[in-house]
């Protein structure tokens, strides 16, 4: 991969790297699970897979169901989304997607939840037309959930000049009601949904990491959330939610 981790074209796939690799999937038929198997081949733009990973899960699993794919290519950590093809001889396929995407390294361990939040997305160029009270606030679910940003899914495609401001609905911890999020990449989903990722904006840094426009234009108790809340958000899922970390 490229030094700047670009993304990278299904077809460009070197196929002799992804023999014997691990794969976690999450798939529609076992929601909050994590399914560990691995590639035993590759065939036609298929991954061929072992289905004895899991526990025997990989082995229930049913033909034309949306997965998540988790492995590693070259040294880094990748990401598609696919469909499970179940011929009725011969091994489970997952065909590549035509586009594959790297993860970023982060600095906060990330939780694979679903929880419903509630957000309302805008673009920095356009924050000074637009009324906070005004702004469409949506109800969706997190796909995962750290310290430093989450994982949402989106009805709509969104580029790295758009922010968030979300409530997790989190009363357990003290932080604030309101969190502004900045985009970090954006790739389809499962059922037409996009899959956004954020990163929080900690008050100590906004004035480095977002425009003077939006800081100008929003209140300034969004930008509450600071080093102390997001220490505290972090503690908070560590010891609630540690067994469940994502690990990639």
């Amino acid at each position: 991969m490229s030094p700047e981790r670009a993304v990278i074209a299904g077809t460009e796939i070197d196929s002799s790297e992804l023999v014997g690799c691990q794969v976690k999937m999450k798939t529609d038929q076992f929601p909050g699970k994590v399914l560990t198997t691995r590639i035993v081949g590759v065939s036609g733009g298929k991954l061929l897979m072992d289905r004895s990973g899991s526990s025997g899960l990989v082995a229930d699993l049913i033909h034309n169901q949306n997965v998540e794919v988790h492995l590693s290519y070259k040294g880094e950590p990748v990401v598609f989304c696919s469909k499970i093809a179940v011929p009725h001889k011969g091994k489970l396929q997952i065909p590549l997607a035509d586009t594959i995407f790297p993860i970023i390294n982060r600095a906060y361990q990330r939780i694979d939840i679903e929880m419903e939040v509630r957000l309302a997305c805008f673009d920095s160029a356009n924050i000074a037309m637009v009324r906070l009270n005004r702004l469409r606030w949506m109800r969706t679910r997190t796909l995962n959930l750290s310290a430093g940003g989450l994982l949402v899914e989106l009805p709509l495609n969104l580029s790295d000049d758009y922010y968030m401001i979300v409530n997790l609905g989190l009363p357990e911890v003290t932080i604030p009601d309101l969190i502004v999020g900045r985009i970090r990449h954006c790739r389809p989903g499962r059922d037409n949904y996009f899959n956004a990722g954020a990163e929080f904006v900690i008050r100590e840094y906004c004035h480095d990491t977002v425009p003077r426009s939006l800081i100008r234009n929003l209140p300034e108790k969004l930008f509450d959330f600071d080093k102390k809340s997001r220490d505290d958000l972090d503690k908070f899922l560590t010891e609630k939610y540690g067994n469940i970390l994502l690990q990639e």
